[in-house]
């Protein structure tokens, strides 16, 4: 796909668009974002070896009393497997509304369409690398197992970003690269999430004292995307030893704090599970 394409695209769909191998484009971000200056991409070394990170969403609400334990399970697997476990606070459903004691709404479109995929909506739950599909719901006690399960595996792709985040105009250039490490069947898509840290507003918690906590520290919370919740197709069927490598651009919301916020890039299969994740903070 030519430039000159890609520019046409952004013009007639409003999509971000990835530069590289990818020529299929599927669930387009609404908002007309710059297109990516793809004329000097970052030089990427192919990789031959790469750990399998793993993605936990957690789906919490601040009306949801049961739910800061949760947190606190998520914060503490990624302690104990630093750059490994990436964490995923969610927003989402009734308990996530607002009020006069809980004024602040901390959903997103996004939120709310992988809350629509779970197939038991209730907070606090989650989602290990989303297996076995999208919709599969994991209590706070199968969390634990199912994140030792894959640490050990060995990925079938690697990951590497480059971020170039412009804090005075807001302008921020993502570069992905993957190396496949495996044959793979099936369509693949990358989604790009923001996520924040170091919120804070109040939060319901059933025990604690006092059980409303005016300035709860909210971690790791989904802020919105790069490319729709579900991401863009960047592969159909790749071969072990491929690599492809996409450009995306992307106008920043000044209502991040781009100082505590992080980028996930989120690699996924045709049924929607984790293939891999990489996260990186959005400035060093």
């Amino acid at each position: 796909m030519t430039l000159r394409k890609d520019l046409l695209l952004i013009a007639l769909a409003g999509a971000v668009i990835g530069m590289g191998s990818c020529d299929k484009l599927e669930n387009p971000v609404i908002d007309i974002l710059p297109p990516c200056d793809a004329t000097t991409p970052p030089e990427f070394s192919v990789l031959t070896s790469d750990i399998q990170r793993v993605l936990v969403e957690d789906f919490t609400a601040h009306q949801c009393g049961n739910c800061p334990p949760a947190a606190v399970k998520a914060s503490e697997l990624a302690a104990a497997h630093p750059g490994q476990v990436i964490p995923l606070a969610i927003h989402a459903g009734e308990l996530a509304s607002t009020n006069n004691e809980y004024p602040t709404d901390w959903t997103c479109p996004e939120g709310d369409v992988f809350w629509d995929d779970l197939e038991f909506q209730v907070n606090p739950v989650g989602r290990v690398n989303r297996l076995e599909t999208e919709t599969s719901i994991l209590l706070l006690d199968q969390w634990e197992a199912k994140v030792d399960a894959l640490l050990g595996v060995s990925p079938v792709a690697g990951l590497q970003m480059v971020i170039d985040h412009d804090a005075s105009s807001g302008n921020t250039g993502i570069h992905v690269h993957t190396t496949w490490f495996a044959d793979h069947e099936g369509v693949v898509r990358l989604s790009l999430l923001v996520s924040e840290s170091h919120l804070l507003g109040p939060q319901l918690w059933y025990g604690n004292s006092p059980e409303y906590v005016e300035e709860y520290e909210f971690e790791h919370m989904l802020r919105g995307s790069v490319t729709g919740a579900k991401g863009l197709v960047v592969a159909e069927s790749p071969l072990a030893g491929e690599t492809q490598q996409e450009c995306y651009a992307f106008a920043w919301n000044n209502a991040w704090d781009a100082a505590h916020c992080d980028l996930l890039a989120v690699l996924t299969s045709d049924n929607g599970s984790v293939i891999q994740v990489l996260s990186m903070a959005v400035t060093e």
